[in-house]
């Protein structure tokens, strides 16, 4: 059963709304159908002339339905076909062996599909004929003189020399596969790209069409639309930060500290995310996911792999550029309204009622030969968030009331390839320089405003050489990564209200206080090389089997530091100031007046002066770590009749924990037929290490502590102990069963796929909290356990469209997916604090059964059933695409902590389970892209999430509920050339 099948290229789009109330577009848009079966039902009955005309252009190979416009430059035939099959869209099967003494002078000009195919191998003894699948095949011509008519007089750029015809006169068995797969629920393809919504074009938030991914509950909030990071994922009940996505082969996953989720107010932690760098998908050619029976070519996660693939460069010389637009003007939110007054006037970024987000992008690419391509990127996404800087209505304030925070990404991508024409080797180097800057204040405090500094650097080089034996890579990467904070001051305070520190509402609670400062600066760095060797066999036959042997090792060596740049002053325990004495005045003994921690001015409830007693300085210091690693792998994949056994074994070494894991991965294929596999899997799949572990071990020895009671002198700083304890780790490690059926007869048009996973998740990394600890602060110690586990069963029933469907003038393609998932887990992740009723495994009520506390539902990313439903229909002849994503997701079942109760004579936890409602939500987006000359095009994408403004619930709290964003809308406008 072959899975490649062609694919019809997408391209659409719509006009901007005219104002912020829009259902007068989503009308228009419900009516897209119609509109689309009335042009259908025009093009079915022509006029006899209008018929004439097409038939003339389809001899012609200018098709105006269906030709494309082609610059392919001169090259080996074998390269310019292979292009020509990527570019239109379609698997084409030949022997490249064969063609290797034919050249092509290129492909200029608007061609049909076929034409196309007769122009580039005229003269010859070739021709491309459709397969029953789908594809086209390269083959001999039954009438060799065919060649010379398929040559249409004048027709722009094919001529092919180096004695075609001899070379051609030889057999031509099926033995090459090239040309672009079609898309998949598990692999995008770039018209997908293109096409399916994400407002914050981010690749993950399109991997909506994928059954085994599932997103955060509040990647939708209507709470915080101004967020423009990229959405966090989780594959097979996994933790987002235990996946692995690559970009070009190259890890873009966070290792320092990606699950800490802490308030962007601590003063030692800072806020990361799962992945690195935040990469638009623009610059995206494929991106695939592998959720099971994953090769052992793979590793460090326990979740599921995702690969990006970097476009390499396709014009002679062109590229776009573009302009993007949505605000919260343009966007419908739910707010429950027990919180409406709270979020119109919020004072966090948590609660962000208006926001403006802006994108421009500009591309330029070029093949100087036909064997060297060069593509340049730049992408910058914004988003400005205006907040109130004080909670209160603080009308007598000296300060700002209103702050914009900004939210920042920047992206430059350089990329080239290199492929000597008739040679053996072919190469590409890319760059990709991806920051990010988030800035923030702290509520109801002045000079308080902060940067957190995010994102890095991925340079990486591959070198492919095509021996006799097989195929072996070199890969060579450098990276760079950060998770830091740039504040505007160096001390922390919180001093009563009074006239001489008045910033404050004096109206605000019982005792009003006047804040400054932020929590200083500190840097978390990352840097990474890395070496990847990679060697694939020619298959080889011993006996009845046939073996394809695939062996690798890769090095990798990463080099982490945490460092607090300045020393931060923490002012705590404020006090009255005694009345008498120079001390009432704030001096010290040699006259001299204490201004950063005492003020003489009465306060306004208490009536005195007041001092600080407590200083707790974190000092400037840095300490580093590093970890060496080396993975190594080899598989074998043996066929004998029906059967297919793929065997492969891993072994992972890493410094940082001192362990040596070894991965077994076996999957077996029965194809009885064409039409027909069915398939089983047992495989291991060890996850990251993370440098949080151990970093988080030394910084509170950068702590001191100093008092004061009854006078201005500080006593001696006392250095503080460790707050974390690093001990012995294993690797968390998921064990995978799978099995799978796939059918694909030939009226279904693509394969149906349906597939059980079971999971256990094991070794999970929690952080117990240990008293009676005398080397830790205050007795007591963070510890850094392997006492997490989980449980993942899921169900899914896939169906991709192999081949584009036509009605009329519109070619449809579509994708469909439903999944069935039941997830349990004993931990959230490695950075919440894990209790003694985890550890134990305690007895719980929950839903008014008792249960043990790992048999609870995971809290989040556990919907427990979802239907997807893609389609992406378009229509040539107008420059004109429209892609709809349905998303149906099972009511979620959340859990409520409302008390104790007893159980068998003992206090146990009771929980309640409440229900939120099933979901829904319709995205579309809309493509048009009409010709302005040439092969330059004007672009204008609509996106529309949540088209039918659909209210759905996401969380329940004791006195309010949460919700999705309704209706959103976003804008891009470009020029194509």
């Amino acid at each position: 059963m072959n899975p490649r099948r062609p694919i019809a290229s997408a391209s659409c789009l719509p006009s901007p709304p005219a104002t912020v109330r829009i259902r007068p577009l989503v009308v228009a848009l419900l009516g897209a159908a119609v509109v689309l079966s009335v042009q259908a039902a025009r093009a079915a009955t022509p006029a006899a002339s209008s018929s004439g005309a097409a038939a003339a252009a389809t001899s012609a190979g200018t098709s105006s339905a269906e030709a494309r416009q082609y610059d392919i430059a001169p090259s080996p035939l074998s390269q310019a076909l292979s292009r020509y099959a990527a570019e239109a869209g379609v698997v084409l099967v030949f022997d490249a062996a064969q063609l290797g003494g034919l050249k092509s002078r290129g492909l200029v000009g608007r061609y049909e599909l076929k034409a196309g195919f007769a122009a580039l191998l005229a003269d010859t003894e070739l021709e491309a004929v459709p397969t029953p699948s789908g594809g086209y095949l390269i083959r001999r011509r039954a009438d060799p003189a065919r060649g010379a008519a398929a040559a249409k007089p004048g027709a722009k750029g094919i001529a092919l020399t180096d004695q075609p015809s001899a070379a051609a006169t030889r057999a031509l068995p099926m033995v090459a596969v090239s040309g672009a797969a079609p898309g998949t629920v598990n692999t995008l393809d770039k018209t997908m790209l293109r096409t399916l919504a994400a407002v914050n074009g981010d690749f993950t938030s399109q991997l909506k069409i994928n059954p085994n991914v599932q997103f955060d509950e509040s990647q939708l909030s209507s709470y915080t639309g101004g967020e423009i990071a990229p959405a966090e994922i989780s594959i097979h009940g996994s933790k987002p930060y235990q996946n692995e996505i690559l970009l070009d082969g190259v890890s873009l996953m966070n290792d320092l500290d990606p699950g800490n989720k802490v308030t962007t107010t601590s003063v030692d932690m800072i806020p990361g995310a799962s992945q690195s760098l935040a990469i638009d998908s623009s610059i995206l050619c494929e991106v695939g996911v592998r959720d099971a029976n994953v090769s052992a070519e793979y590793g460090r996660f326990t979740g599921g792999v995702v690969e990006a693939r970097i476009c390499n460069a396709r014009k002679k010389l062109g590229g776009n550029v573009s302009v993007g637009y949505t605000s919260s003007a343009w966007t419908h939110v739910f707010i429950d309204p027990a919180r409406l007054d709270e979020f119109e006037n919020s004072s966090t970024a948590d609660l962000q009622p208006r926001f403006q987000k802006r994108t421009y992008k500009a591309t330029v690419e070029g093949r100087p030969s036909a064997e060297w391509g060069v593509l340049a990127s730049v992408t910058r996404r914004e988003s400005d968030i205006p907040l109130k800087r004080f909670s209160s209505t603080n009308a007598g304030t000296s300060e700002s009331r209103e702050v914009t925070q900004r939210r920042t990404q920047d992206m430059l991508v350089l990329k080239t390839d290199y492929a000597p024409a008739g040679g053996v080797h072919k190469a590409d180097l890319s760059l990709v320089y991806a920051p990010s800057d988030n800035t923030y204040f702290m509520e109801n405090y002045r000079d308080s405003d902060y940067t957190i500094r995010t994102g890095g650097l991925n340079l990486a080089g591959r070198w492919e050489t095509a021996f006799d034996f097989g195929t072996v890579t070199h890969q060579l990467s450098f990276g760079t990564n950060e998770q830091s904070r740039r504040s505007d001051a160096d001390v922390y305070r919180q001093w009563r209200w009074s006239t001489d520190k008045n910033w404050g509402d004096p109206d605000n609670g019982t005792n009003p206080t006047s804040g400054e400062g932020a929590r200083g600066d500190v840097d978390q760095k990352l840097r990474t090389v890395g070496y990847k060797l990679k060697s694939a066999l020619k298959k080889t036959t011993l006996g009845s089997t046939t073996h394809r042997v695939v062996a690798g090792l890769e090095l990798r060596r990463q080099d982490a530091s945490y460092e607090r740049m300045r020393d931060h002053f923490y002012y705590l325990t404020v006090a009255d100031l005694p009345t008498t004495g120079a001390i009432s005045r704030c001096q010290f003994a040699d006259g001299s007046v204490d201004t950063e921690a005492c003020s003489a001015t009465p306060t306004l409830k208490q009536g005195k002066g007041q001092y600080f007693r407590r200083l707790q300085t974190y000092q400037a210091g840095r300490f580093d770590m590093q970890s060496d690693a080396w993975s190594a792998f080899v598989e074998d994949e043996a066929s004998w009749r029906q059967f297919t056994l793929r065997a492969g074994l891993r072994a992972d070494h890493e410094s940082l924990t001192q362990t040596t894991n070894t991965s077994p991965r076996l999957a077996l294929t029965w194809a009885p037929q064409d039409a027909l596999a069915l398939d089983v899997g047992a495989n291991r799949y060890y996850g990251r290490s993370l440098f949080a572990y151990a970093l988080q071990e030394k910084i509170n020895t950068l702590l001191a502590v100093q008092t004061r009671n009854g006078t201005l002198t500080w006593g001696a700083p006392e250095q503080s102990k460790p707050a974390n304890r690093l001990e012995s780790m294993k690797t968390p490690h998921d064990d995978e069963l799978s099995a799978g059926v796939t059918v694909e007869p030939a009226w279904m048009n693509g394969p149906l796929t349906l597939r059980f996973t079971h999971r256990e998740g094991k070794d999970q990394v929690v952080k117990r909290t240990i008293t009676k600890q005398t080397e830790c602060n205050a007795s007591q110690c963070y510890v850094y356990t392997n006492d997490g586990r989980s449980t993942t069963k899921d169900w899914t029933l896939s169906w991709s469209n192999a081949q584009a469907f036509k009605t009329g003038p519109v070619v449809t393609r579509m994708w469909l997916a439903v999944n069935k998932s039941d997830t349990r887990s004993n931990v959230a992740s490695y950075a919440d604090p894990f209790g003694a009723t985890a550890l134990d495994d305690s007895i719980i009520q929950y839903d008014g059964r008792f249960i043990h506390y790992s048999d609870r539902p995971a809290d989040n990313y556990n919907r427990p059933w979802t239907l997807r439903v893609g389609a992406i229909s378009t229509m040539p002849s107008r420059q004109l695409t429209v892609s709809n994503m349905l998303r149906l997701r099972g009511s979620y079942q959340q859990m409520l902590k409302t008390g104790t109760t007893t159980y068998q004579g003992a206090s146990v936890d009771m929980y309640e389970r409440v229900s939120l409602p099933r979901s829904f939500a319709v995205d579309t987006v809309i493509q048009w892209e009409p010709r302005i000359r040439a092969d330059q095009r004007l672009s204008i994408k609509l996106t529309i999430e949540n088209i039918t403004n659909r209210k759905n619930m996401t969380t329940v709290a004791s006195t309010y509920a949460s919700y999705e964003r309704g209706r959103t809308v976003a804008l891009e406008a470009g020029y194509d050339f």
